[in-house]
């Protein structure tokens, strides 16, 4: 490493990459660029640091996303909190959507390293070099999801080609001013660029985003783009190496703090794994998490009680977490995506199986579900509709309630309101009424961002 000219580089990019703004605007200036593949690879080592250490991560989120996440959701009882923090349990989305706004410049900001090291690494033939290139295509494919998530429209079939998309930047170019495309676009280019990283066959497990992190990505691209088919493929390949824990196992997955040496479990993907117990970690956690208790509703989904492992392991007697704050992608989730895509493509003998996988192993004493047996469709539940519009089946509601429940304090629910209707409800505090409306669920773009790229175009609700 040539530590000077390393720096000489992060001053340069420090002058002039300082916004979105910036990136889409200004014009590149200095012929300063990373000269050997190790200055390449400590460009993207940076923010690989920053996932596995550090609470300011952006890339796959942190413990504050998650609970902020939770709190816009209906999984905990805003109005039954005992304080609140605007800043990290606020009471409804809206407190938040003044700071959410920043996340397409945070998010851009990675892009603009990766694009760099895309377009001037001329080494593409080393072991270093392919590492370096495969950990680039992932991460900007992991950015451009996260902001498809965040700040479009969900995914419909029938309007891909209508919703607005995520600006494309594919090459390094301070000058570009691009437009929103549509959504279509965006999941394309998010799956062509995993299928790039997936061919180069990274397994460093010391470079955080292997080969099988990027097939993660592929399988939830195709599950938020309501290709179920490939989902299935992609998920069930998953699944087959990376096996569901149960009992002991499955507890020490989800409780350990950080620091761990490796990914525990069958964990894919795991988030401040190397990070200390910082005071800002210890307050979510054991402080903030429990500023107010789980939605009843919530907690009624656990009908098996304490034969249930989670029950136990998510909250205590009074109702408050107990559960860690967790940023991680496991292997469980792929198995509800599996059950999910089955049920969507009318198969259902496959769709409880993969139901059953799952409940089995957390369910002491488990009777497999038939469908004669599944519950019948909450009538009073908030989600009312499946990822495609239509009225739930008790098949559907069975397998949404049980990633629900699984997936519980990982920063879950929320997307899951989103991708099923975004269906508006209210909460009420210290005599105010706060109501998530549909507009809601899909982030702002900054006004700055707007002001200097005429070609972008801001969300619904927020004009």
């Amino acid at each position: 490493m040539k530590g000077n000219r390393f720096l000489q580089v992060i001053l340069f990019f420090a002058a002039y990459c300082l916004s979105c703004d910036d990136y889409l605007e200004v014009k590149t200036y200095g012929q300063v660029l990373p000269e050997t593949t190790e200055d390449y690879a400590s460009l993207i080592n940076t923010h690989l640091s920053n996932v596995e250490t550090s609470s300011s991560d952006k890339i796959i989120g942190n413990f504050n996303d998650v609970l902020r996440f939770e709190c816009f959701s209906d999984n905990l009882n805003a109005n039954l909190s005992t304080s609140v923090s605007s800043s990290y349990t606020p009471i409804y989305v809206g407190s938040y959507v003044g700071s959410a706004m920043y996340r397409f410049n945070n998010l851009f900001q990675v892009v603009k390293d990766v694009n760099v090291v895309l377009d001037y690494m001329n080494d593409v033939e080393t072991e270093l070099g392919k590492k370096v290139t495969a950990v680039a295509y992932t991460l900007r494919a992991v950015l451009y999801y996260n902001m498809m998530r965040e700040l479009c429209e969900p995914y419909e079939k029938q309007r891909a080609l209508e919703i607005m998309g995520i600006p494309i930047m594919e090459h390094f170019d301070m000058e570009a001013k691009p437009g929103r495309g549509n959504i279509q676009n965006t999941v394309d280019f998010i799956i062509s660029d995993l299928k790039k990283a997936i061919a180069l066959n990274q397994t460093d497990e010391m470079y955080i985003f292997t080969v099988d992190v990027a097939k993660a990505y592929l399988a939830r691209t195709y599950f938020w783009a309501q290709d179920w088919d490939n989902a299935i493929i992609v998920a069930k390949e998953l699944l087959d190496k990376y096996p569901l824990l149960e009992g002991e196992a499955y507890t020490a997955m989800l409780q350990t703090v950080p620091p761990i040496d490796e990914n525990p479990g069958n964990v894919l993907l795991y988030g401040y794994q190397k990070g200390t117990q910082s005071s800002a970690f210890k307050t979510r956690y054991a402080t903030d998490s429990r500023r107010r208790p789980v939605s009843l509703e919530f907690a009624r989904l656990f009908v098996e009680g304490e034969r249930d492992i989670r029950y136990s392991l998510y909250f205590d007697k009074q109702y408050l977490n107990t559960k860690r704050l967790n940023m991680c992608i496991r292997s469980a989730e792929m198995c509800l995506i599996l059950a999910e895509s089955y049920a969507h493509l009318n198969n259902s003998e496959e769709a409880l199986y993969y139901l059953n996988e799952l409940r089995r192993r957390r369910i002491k004493d488990y009777v497999l579900l038939t469908e004669t047996t599944l519950p019948s469709v909450d009538e009073e539940a908030l989600i009312q509709v499946d990822a495609e519009g239509k009225a739930l089946t008790p098949l559907m509601a069975a397998i949404l309630n049980e990633r629900r429940k699984e997936l519980y304090m990982e920063g879950d629910r929320w997307f899951e309101l989103k991708r099923n209707g975004r269906p508006e409800f209210w909460v009420g505090y210290n005599g105010i009424k706060y109501t998530t409306r549909k507009y809601l669920y899909t982030y702002p773009l900054w006004k700055q961002d707007l002001a200097v790229n005429p070609n972008l175009i801001q969300n619904e609700g927020y004009e």
